[in-house]
């Protein structure tokens, strides 16, 4: 152990009320920072997995048809007079197969799912609603949506003319597994099916307007041959959901890729300015310790001067003098981002004891973030003891050890 530790841990132990006032502010200012980020993060990811969770990330799907491309072009009250009686063109993709077997093979992608979107009205017991029916493959459409674990009741089946529905339109139809409902189409067909399974997807919206089925049920409902309206897809990163859409859109001709982040922009921009308030309030919360930290070692210079003037006078040089100080703003950084991380794992704890329940947030931390806001602390601890170091370094050993 070289002299200037033992000297350092000397003045720490000699002004034990001042270095106790130290470690608790670094103690404070990490254990806020790990809840704060902690907080934050979490709830960033709660808002994203609900918004984006058990949805496509990635939409792949037809081109637009001549009327829709002009409706974007130009003013969207030209509506009426361009389409007339109709209403807006579904393109059917037809060479989905091939788009899929050309994507399977990129390791980014963690659910792939064929899929039918289409309006219909649902009847049952006198009561009529409007509804969004989506043909599935159950087995790649479970990755996305997880139906499998959120029925509330019957069977994750979709088969033939069985179909499950939400919860909500359960209840507002006044039906359940194994009731039958009648469909009708667009094109006036009216189809008679069995109600499957009773889904909760954790949304109300969705609960209420949305019926899977069988993907080949629906293209035979819907008359769309062997094509499907859209390829959905969740990747590994949701973040990066443009940059994977621009790469693709290079690679794959003829269609239209739609991405999450396009759709959401408020969302994200709502997550950006929380992001930045909090390490705003991180930063402030790091330049209070380091001033604490930097003001009572500049008072501990002034009390140590006549010890630090003797040392000078036995042949202590300003390096070895300044890094006395250096040491100590190390020791107590360490020491308090020790501490801190400690009671800050303790704050999260607490308030996951006190905020329990159903839909209530669940906070994650990472040891690496803690271990990054450690190294921050000690870091600004460090720093911070540069202005008293450089003051013992210029220290007159005769003056000090006169006015001492």
């Amino acid at each position: 152990m070289s002299y200037e530790l033992k000297i350092a841990l000397r003045f720490l132990k000699s002004g034990k009320t001042q270095t106790l006032f130290i470690l608790m502010g670094i103690a404070v200012g990490v254990a806020v920072q790990i809840f704060l980020g902690s907080l934050i993060t979490s709830l960033q990811e709660s808002l994203v997995d609900r918004t984006i969770g058990n949805s496509s990330q990635i939409t792949i799907k037809a081109e637009d048809d001549e009327i829709s491309r002009a409706l974007t072009e130009n003013n969207q009250e030209e509506e009426t007079l361009l389409r007339g009686n109709f209403s807006v063109i579904e393109k059917s993709l037809n060479n989905w197969s091939l788009i899929v077997g050309q994507l399977q093979g990129d390791e980014r992608i963690t659910a792939i799912s064929p899929a039918i979107q289409g309006t219909a009205l649902i009847r049952s017991a006198g009561k009529n609603q409007s509804i969004q029916v989506k043909g599935i493959e159950l087995e790649n459409a479970d990755k996305i949506y997880d139906i499998s674990q959120r029925l509330t009741g019957g069977e994750p089946l979709v088969e033939g003319n069985s179909i499950l529905i939400g919860s909500k339109l359960s209840e507002n139809l006044g039906i359940g597994t194994g009731g039958v409902v009648s469909l009708l189409t667009p094109k006036g067909e009216t189809v008679r099916f069995i109600v499957g399974g009773v889904f909760d997807l954790q949304n109300e919206s969705v609960n209420e307007s949305l019926v899977f089925m069988d993907l080949k049920r629906a293209q035979k409902l819907f008359q769309l041959g062997s094509g499907i309206t859209a390829i959905e897809i969740q990747i590994s990163d949701p973040f990066q959901a443009d940059v994977v859409a621009e790469e693709w859109k290079s690679q794959l001709s003829e269609v239209k890729i739609d991405q999450w982040k396009a759709q959401n922009e408020q969302l994200l921009s709502a997550l950006a300015s929380q992001s930045s308030s909090s390490y705003t309030i991180q930063f402030f919360v790091i330049l209070a310790v380091t001033l604490g930290i930097s003001s009572v070692l500049a008072v501990s210079v002034v009390q140590k001067s006549k010890e630090i003037g003797i040392l000078k006078a036995m042949g202590s040089t300003k390096t070895s003098a300044s890094r006395i100080f250096l040491l100590q703003g190390l020791i107590l950084g360490i020491l308090g981002s020790i501490v801190g991380s400690g009671l800050g794992i303790l704050l999260l704890s607490v308030y996951q004891f006190f905020n329990q329940g159903s839909g209530s947030l669940v906070i994650n931390y990472t040891w690496s973030g803690i271990l990054i806001i450690g190294m921050i602390a000690t870091a600004a601890a460090t720093f911070a003891s540069l202005i008293p170091a450089r003051r013992s370094a210029n220290l007159n050993p005769m003056e000090a050890i006169k006015n001492g």
